[in-house]
């Protein structure tokens, strides 16, 4: 079932609304999936986001969330849905401590008695906050602030979660605690996540198909993987051998997965060095590691050069979708 659909979403900004900040975007998503929203700074990935999440009109199109209309039931989808944005923290009052700012929002959620409790202490340990619990907000870190908005929107359970740079501010430990408390929550809960990132890397780690907006218009749309797969770049995949002059017999480039072209140069020393061309990295690198044990070689190196969507990104920069206004 589609947790979102919408088509032709517009937003125009300035005072004669000559700003488009979004043009026409169609978007579907079923429920259950994690969605990246990925683009540059001023791509239209925030408006998008409150859009969706019922805090923002949109100037043309529409749709449903969660089942609700987009322009009449924006006050029903942002009940339903939560929200973490960059500066979610102004919403918390410094004159409670941590765990009193989520004691104080646990009954606008429904939660009441032993059963806030619980969720409270399972939020303040899922992310790193329990030695905070008793501290006041303008006393503990920017990311510890981030994340302590987080737990906030977490406490209602809602089925649809949008996370605007959800590790932005955040130190190495704060990044890995809402990371994985992210997938749980998708894995475990079934938590249907729209997030936006700058980081290639939380995007392939977390979701499970990608959104490239580019001047307000979402130019791909697929899942992670096929959205890889459809760019057919061919990387190398270079090994280091010390022959010391014996014969390597590498496998003919039909033998290896996605393989297109095999390159043998012999260096000083009698090394060898050979070159796997490939159009699917992930795909060649275990039939050549089974090559290399069967043929017995002293590898010296291996590296390989994934394609990553830090590729995809610069395919969108470099070309950008012709969208009319």
């Amino acid at each position: 079932m589609a947790v979102i659909a919408v088509a032709g979403l517009a937003k125009h900004y300035g005072r004669r609304r000559q700003t488009a900040a979004l043009r026409g975007v169609d978007l579907t998503l079923e429920d259950g999936a994690v969605l990246g929203l990925l683009g540059p700074n001023g791509a239209g990935k925030t408006t998008l986001i409150k859009i969706l999440a019922g805090l923002l009109r949109p100037d043309a199109g529409g749709g449903r969330v969660l089942g609700f209309d987009l322009l009449r039931g924006a006050r029903e989808i942002r009940a339903a849905v939560s929200l973490v944005a960059p500066t979610a923290d102004v919403g918390l009052d410094n004159n409670l401590t941590v765990r009193q700012n989520l004691v104080f929002w646990a009954p606008i959620y429904g939660l009441y008695g032993a059963r806030a409790r619980q969720r409270i202490d399972s939020l303040l340990a899922r992310l790193s906050l329990e030695g905070k619990a008793d501290a006041w907000p303008m006393h503990i870190s920017a990311g510890q602030r981030q994340r302590l908005a987080l737990a906030r929107s977490l406490l209602a359970e809602n089925r649809l979660l949008f996370l605007d740079e959800p590790t932005n501010k955040l130190d190495a430990e704060g990044v890995r605690s809402v990371r994985s408390l992210i997938a749980e929550l998708n894995q475990q809960q079934g938590t249907t996540v729209v997030l936006t990132t700058h980081v290639m890397e939380e995007a392939q780690e977390l979701c499970s198909e990608v959104a490239l907006l580019h001047r307000g218009a979402v130019v791909r749309h697929a899942e992670v993987g096929a959205l890889l797969r459809s760019l057919e770049e061919v990387r190398p995949i270079q090994l280091e051998i010390a022959a010391r002059g014996r014969p390597i017999a590498v496998p003919p480039a039909g033998a290896l997965p996605q393989a297109v072209r095999i390159q043998v140069q012999t260096g000083e020393g009698g090394a060898v060095s050979v070159t796997i061309w490939s159009r699917d990295v992930p795909a060649t690198t275990p039939a050549v590691v089974d090559w290399i044990r069967g043929a017995q070689l002293p590898v010296r190196k291996m590296t390989s050069q994934r394609l990553t969507l830090d590729d995809v990104f610069a395919l969108v920069h470099t070309s950008p979708p012709e969208v009319g206004p």
